[in-house]
């Protein structure tokens, strides 16, 4: 059962069950006031009419040949007709205790009457109901005298009190069930309203479960609800932001081990066919030195690699580093005595300027970093140019008057494997991993990298300290 039927449905069973409550406390409360107003009514006019007769036969009582069951029918018969009190049944008791039936305007018998169970409320007058073909309210009077009495019993027809109660009652149930009808017409139309962005939440989270991860609802009211749409929202966000990150690491993975396996391939290709000649064929101490040459070169090219591609997996990891204050003159002697090989080779010269700074770095993996960028600086360079390393008060600047690097390759030579000269850097033993090793150095470092570079006037490299 859906939300909104169950609401529906619980609101509805609360909205009859009070009414129903009210109802029918309203309804006995109604009836009870109803019946005790005509039974009062009742019994009063059979008090006014019992005086009446009460009066006429005390008038004539003291003239006993006056008083017989003739007259006392004509009094019965008087009074009803000036008064129009209810019916009545009378019942004249001779001096020999003979009872004799002298007025009855009802269908009843008088062991009809005499059945009922009275119940006394002064010395001469008892009443009770009696429900015979419709609701009668009985008032009993007996009286005797020296030489004579009488019974009289008053019905008085409160049928209508019942009549009455019943259209209430119907009149009750029908609001019952209007109320009800009414309660479910302005549920429904709530619900629909109230409900409405939770619908919506719903269409966004199944979009969402089939990819459309840029899926967003609109926060429509500030309730509990508005609160779900902006968490959903922000879940949403998190949710594309997360996916699209897996996606691209995964393609960076993808990458990456592609570039990996190129790589690997080429020289393990080229040693396994040189080894193989080696093997096989016979040949000039010359060639078999050229072969074994190229062998070993291979074979250091393989070490450096598989020594870069551990350094490139461990800073992954993001284990945390040990920095501490270094000069930036340690760190560009440091530099250049492991770059003081590559550096003659190439014929290049290597400048360093600094004022006493001190950075806040692992000795070790900063010194990686300016090492990486001098060899880079060192493969865009020609012979007899030079390279500048700078440091400032937040930050420290390598600057080479090569090549330069074109715009649309500047974001690209941080990737893992990513050369610009692929040929070039294949020759001087490159992988393109030394930039991507640099990066994730600086990332741990807090520091940031700015590219500067204009083609045909070189490049600057600017290691910028938060």
């Amino acid at each position: 059962m859906r939300l909104k039927t169950k609401i529906i449905l619980i609101c509805s069973l609360v909205v009859i069950f009070v009414s129903v409550v009210c109802s029918t406390t309203a309804f006995l409360t109604m009836r009870a006031g109803y019946l005790d107003t005509a039974i009062g009514q009742s019994f009063q006019m059979a008090v006014d009419c019992f005086s009446d007769i009460e009066n006429k036969i005390v008038k004539l009582r003291l003239d006993r040949e006056k008083m017989d069951n003739t007259v006392m029918e004509y009094i019965m018969k008087d009074t009803v007709t000036r008064t129009r009190t209810g019916m009545l049944v009378c019942f004249y008791i001779d001096d020999a205790g003979e009872k004799i039936d002298i007025y009855n305007d009802t269908v009843l018998e008088s062991s009809d009457l005499e059945k009922i169970d009275y119940q006394n409320v002064s010395d001469h007058l008892e009443q009770a109901e009696l429900k015979w073909k419709k609701q009668h309210f009985v008032v009993y009077r007996s009286q005797n005298y020296d030489y004579f009495g009488y019974q009289i019993y008053m019905l008085a027809d409160i049928t209508y009190v019942r009549e009455r109660i019943n259209l209430i009652g119907l009149a009750l149930v029908l609001l019952t069930f209007f109320l009800t009808v009414l309660a479910y017409v302005i549920l429904s139309v709530m619900m629909n309203k109230v409900l409405s962005p939770l619908q919506e939440l719903n269409v966004s989270a199944k979009q969402i479960a089939c990819g459309n991860y840029d899926q967003r609802v609109m926060v429509k009211q500030r309730d509990e609800i508005g609160e779900l749409s902006d968490n959903f929202n922000q879940m949403a966000e998190a949710v594309e932001i997360r996916t699209h990150s897996l996606e691209e690491s995964e393609k960076r993975k993808t990458l990456f081990m592609s570039n990996l396996t190129h790589e690997l391939k080429t020289p393990l290709t080229a040693i396994s066919g040189y080894a193989k000649t080696l093997l096989t064929v016979k040949l000039p101490d010359e060639d078999k030195e050229e072969a074994l040459s190229f062998i070993y070169e291979e074979s250091c090219r393989l070490e450096r690699l598989s020594k870069k591609m551990i350094n490139l997996l461990l800073l992954e990891k993001e284990e945390e580093i040990v920095r501490s204050q270094i000069s930036a003159k340690e760190l560009f002697s440091n530099a250049q005595a492991v770059c003081s090989g590559k550096l003659a080779e190439a014929h290049i010269e290597l400048e360093y300027h600094e004022n006493g700074e001190f950075f806040l770095v692992d000795k070790d993996l900063f010194v990686e970093v300016l090492v990486n960028l001098i060899d880079n600086a060192i493969k865009a360079s020609e012979q007899g140019n030079r390279i500048l390393l700078t440091a400032s008060d937040h930050s420290i600047i390598v600057q080479d008057f090569g090549k330069g690097i074109p715009e649309e390759e500047r974001e690209k030579i941080l990737e893992p494997f990513y050369m610009i000269d692929k040929s070039r850097s294949r020759k001087s033993g490159g992988a393109g991993l030394g930039l991507a090793i640099t990066a994730m150095i600086l990332k741990r470092h807090e520091c940031q990298l700015k590219i500067e570079s204009t083609v045909g006037k070189g490049t600057r490299i600017i290691l910028q300290f938060v």
